[in-house]
């Protein structure tokens, strides 16, 4: 993963209760983020987006058990 197939992206229209997500298309990467989050949250929301990306989240169908495995690591 490099700056030149990750960009950060921030979406005033999420709800309150989603810090952010990130969606893969052909090798990219957008990480959108919650405007409305403190600067430490935003950091670590960050981070815990790119802990999915860096393991390939993506091609699992189980999204709770990936939220617990990427909280857990």
């Amino acid at each position: 993963m490099t700056n030149d197939n990750c960009r950060y992206v921030y979406l005033p229209s999420i709800p309150p209760k989603i810090k952010g997500f990130v969606m893969e298309e052909d090798g990219y990467y957008t990480v959108v983020l919650n405007p409305a989050l403190s600067a430490d949250t935003t950091k670590k929301t960050k981070l815990h987006e790119i802990k999915h990306i860096l393991r390939r989240d993506f091609d699992n169908a189980d999204c709770n058990q990936v939220e617990s495995d990427v909280r857990g690591a």
